[in-house]
């Protein structure tokens, strides 16, 4: 009696299925005649990159992508309301996205003692002895970036500083942002003597008789640093918004904030609630500002996510030998300590992977400032503890810099699910790299920042400039330079020429790659319908070009969500707009924040 049943009343289901049918394609035939989205604008007569090709046109209505392909396929969505911008064959490409961005410092720094990377020490003191003439006395003087390479044969020193800045403290940052070059004066404000012992993770350079020399490295840089005013909330402010404005100039519609302390975090905060902040920001609060990241939320707004955290490894693998490396340095003196063989872990492989577990059973993304490959060994080890611990669901946590990886590490991140962040100043001849060919030697250099190693073992890869520790963020030099491994231009010689990559590997890791670990790849890093409307038009098709002029392409045009936010003069009259997107205002918190460390 069972079958029977079964199949009267399968065959029950059927008909009532049959008889719904109709009416369903009905239902679905109404919805098809629907009228198109009516296009606030359509951009036309471009050479469009989208994941389906390249396309002609872009209908967009409010925010969004309506559609892109011909002109004609996109005259349904035109009323008498649409404009229509000619591009005129100029190439279009999705926002850009920078992983390792200093905004706020970037911002303050332009109004510095600066002189230009690779400046020979004549040319240092020749600008801070101007600096010391306009400054008022005892006012800190704060400026760089030096390199002892490009200073020659007569080594950093007070003394130096102290010939011609006599009445004010002087800090000069090196080129990594890792130590710092001070006078007499500034060394007395901040209590350091021939007494004071090296403080965990830092380094007092020292003369034959003990005294400080004037360097101080890591975190007795930062116990200095600590010593000199802090900028006024407006200051920060206004520096924030002009680091924000030159990278809508570049191109850069998001970006990740790579260290944030409370400070900073209220400046964020202040700009989005006047409106003022327009790309889409994740920021990386400093792992030593855990007050930060337990108010995390009252910080947080609709373009400002506070969902990662900065932990800081090790240091960097120039002179100064603080990155961990799992071989000793090329030029290691043998009477220094253990600590300058190979340099050292600022924190305890134990206590790292400790807090990689937490964070990651959180849902926060950790940030890990490591350069050696030592300090990325430890980074993916606590990586594969947090996924043992808490699944293989969690965030894809970043590694960042990885100028050094063991060639048996390269593929672990693929494995656990994390991110290489490469920094393009990094990976062509630069003033940095001549402190780090020296210092590691030219064996390892070989595979120096191994991004095609990443790309070919699967990892995902995404750019960081680490503005303003290098010159400038153009992701234009960074995506010619990783094509090449040249200096900007061309050059003789040629950076670990084994790790060179395409210009669409490259596109894609500062688009689609980097929109998906910022967690928002749903809504931007392509050019395509539904999506956010982030994308810019530039002077020349970087796919044709010779790759050697790709660092002189220039932003003709910078769209976000659906508004134009930069623009140049061209062709139909085109005039810099003011880049603003309204928010809602919320109230900041005003309490007191935590110094900055150094930048990583």
């Amino acid at each position: 009696m069972r079958k029977p049943l079964r199949r009267t009343l399968l065959a029950a289901s059927a008909l009532v299925l049959a008889a719904a049918m109709p009416a369903h394609a009905q239902f679905q035939d109404a919805i098809g005649k629907a009228p198109p989205v009516p296009a606030d604008v359509i951009y036309t007569n471009g050479h469009v990159l989208t994941p389906q090709g390249w396309r002609e046109a872009i209908a967009v209505a409010d925010a969004t992508i309506l559609r892109t392909g011909t002109e004609a396929e996109l005259a349904e969505h035109r009323n008498a309301s649409t404009r229509t911008v000619d591009l005129g064959g100029r190439t279009v490409l999705p926002g850009l996205i920078d992983m390792h961005v200093h905004a706020v410092d970037a911002g303050l720094q332009a109004a510095g003692c600066i002189f230009p990377q690779g400046a020979a020490m004549a040319t240092a003191i020749a600008k801070v002895r101007q600096c010391a003439a306009q400054a008022a006395p005892g006012a800190w003087i704060q400026g760089g970036q030096w390199d002892s390479t490009s200073l020659g044969k007569i080594a950093p020193s007070a003394k130096l500083l102290d010939a011609v800045a006599p009445n004010n403290p002087v800090v000069l940052h090196d080129i990594s942002l890792h130590s710092v070059w001070v006078n007499s004066a500034a060394l007395k404000l901040a209590g350091i003597t021939s007494t004071t012992p090296n403080p965990a993770g830092g380094v007092i350079e020292r003369d034959a008789k003990g005294n400080p020399t004037g360097v101080l490295r890591e975190t007795a840089a930062i116990a200095l640093l600590n010593k000199v005013p802090a900028p006024t909330q407006e200051q920060r402010v206004a520096a924030l918004e002009s680091a924000t404005r030159q990278m809508l100039a570049q191109g850069i519609t998001s970006y990740e904030e790579a260290l944030m302390a409370t400070a900073n975090a209220r400046v964020y905060a202040a700009l989005a609630d006047r409106g003022g902040l327009v790309p889409y920001v994740r920021t990386c609060m400093w792992d030593n500002d855990q007050d930060l990241i337990a108010q995390r939320n009252l910080y947080a707004r609709p373009r400002l996510d506070l969902g990662c955290v900065k932990m800081i490894l090790d240091g960097v693998p120039t002179d100064a030998h603080t990155a961990a490396m799992i071989e000793p340095y090329a030029d290691a003196d043998h009477r220094l300590g253990p600590d300058r063989q190979k340099g050292t872990l600022i924190i305890d492989p134990q206590d790292i992977t400790a807090k990689i577990v937490r964070y990651d059973a959180a849902g926060l993304t950790v940030k890990l400032h490591a350069a050696g490959d030592a300090s990325v060994r430890a980074a993916l080890d606590g990586i594969a503890a947090a996924r043992q611990k808490n699944g293989i669901y969690g965030p894809h946590h970043e590694i960042a810099h990885a100028n050094f990886i063991a060639p048996r590490d390269v593929a672990r991140a693929a494995q656990l699910g994390a991110t290489y962040e490469f920094s393009p100043y990094l990976w062509f001849p630069s003033p940095p790299v001549r402190d780090v060919v020296r210092s590691v030697g030219a064996a390892r250099m070989e595979r120096f920042t191994p991004v095609r190693d990443a790309l070919e073992a699967g990892a995902r890869v995404v750019l960081g400039s680490d503005w303003p520790v290098i010159p400038s963020m153009s992701p234009w030099v960074a995506i010619e330079t990783l094509v090449t491994r040249q200096a900007p231009g061309g050059s003789p010689e040629v950076l670990s020429p084994g790790q060179r990559i395409s210009v669409g590997q490259a596109v894609t890791m500062l688009t689609s790659s980097a929109a998906s670990q910022l967690g928002i790849g749903h809504r931007v890093g392509s050019i395509e319908p539904g999506k956010q409307a982030d994308f810019i038009v530039i002077d020349r098709d970087i796919f044709a070009v010779s790759p050697t002029t790709i660092h002189q392409t220039r932003v003709l045009r910078t769209v976000v969500a659906g508004k134009d936010v930069y623009a140049t003069q061209w062709g139909g009259g085109w005039h810099v707009v003011p880049a603003s997107v309204t928010l809602p205002r919320r109230s900041v918190p005003s309490h007191q924040g935590t110094p900055l460390p150094l930048l990583r």
